[in-house]
């Protein structure tokens, strides 16, 4: 009986959740709904378009821990450091993606990883992504204090197309308010992650220090300039030496300078 009172609540909040596509309360609906089926600490719903600032939907954060100031780090710049972010600008297909499959090999060791994700997004995190021909992409993310296992993810993934149906659906219905913000806030944000180093790196030093802050190791970085780990490794300590540095969390913290931010007082 327990779940036949289970399965009509879950039918009724679908119904309500329809019934706001095009409002301003669909997300928030959409978000309670899913976490009935699969109870998660926090949820993101974002657009990113295909260049400039991403632009949130909706926010919910079941501990009350992250706040308008994360937000405001990760939206001054810090996002360029988000792997789904970074998937969506590669053209990732729509569906629903896990952290594993588009974090590098070494995103778990990053400063970022470390230092934010892991206060504000917790432990795990996956995301449905719904791609926008020529607009970018709408997502919604999902993040845990302990990893999805394959039975929680096997059920958003049950989940998936009729989520992505939804998103697209309200998308149409004309609540793009990512495309209709009152300040050009998009071609105001510089590109901190191109910019930082300028004028003291060369190119290639720039390169390998923005995938060090992504959290590629150096196998990986070869990999992907098809370059020797061992001229990476020089690079590396070339770079460490005019920024005057001597590790990630102090190249980590010259990346929040540059976005305003001071590391010392978060």
């Amino acid at each position: 009986m327990h779940n036949v009172f289970h399965e009509v609540g879950m039918h009724a909040n679908l119904g309500r959740t329809i019934e706001q596509i095009g409002q301003p309360r669909f997300w928030k609906q959409l978000i309670l709904l899913l976490n009935r089926w699969l109870p998660f600490d926090n949820a993101l719903a974002a657009f990113y378009p295909l260049s400039g600032t991403p632009v949130v939907q909706e926010e919910h954060d079941a501990g009350g821990q992250a706040g308008p100031a994360a937000m405001s780090l990760y939206l001054s710049g810090l996002y360029q450091l988000d792997p789904f972010y970074l998937a969506c600008q590669d053209g990732v297909s729509s569906g629903l993606h896990r952290l594993d499959e588009v974090a590098p090999d070494q995103f778990h060791q990053s400063e970022y990883y470390i230092s934010w994700f892991q206060a504000h997004v917790l432990e795990d995190e996956v995301q449905f992504i719904l791609q926008l021909a020529g607009e970018g992409a709408l997502t919604l993310s999902l993040g845990r204090g302990l990893a999805f296992d394959a039975e929680q993810y096997g059920l958003l993934a049950m989940l998936c197309p009729w989520v992505l149906a939804l998103m697209q659906q309200h998308w149409q219905a004309g609540r793009k308010r990512a495309l209709a913000q009152d300040e050009p806030v998009a071609e105001q944000v510089r590109d901190a992650l191109s910019q930082f180093g300028a004028g003291v790196l060369s190119e290639r030093e720039l390169e390998i220090a923005r995938l060090i802050l992504r959290g590629f190791s150096s196998k990986a970085m070869a990999e992907r300039l098809r370059i020797s780990p061992e001229t990476i490794k020089v690079h590396r300590r070339h770079l460490y030496t005019k920024l005057d540095i001597s590790s990630q969390p102090e190249l980590f913290s010259l990346f929040l300078q540059s976005l305003g931010h001071d590391p010392q007082h978060p």
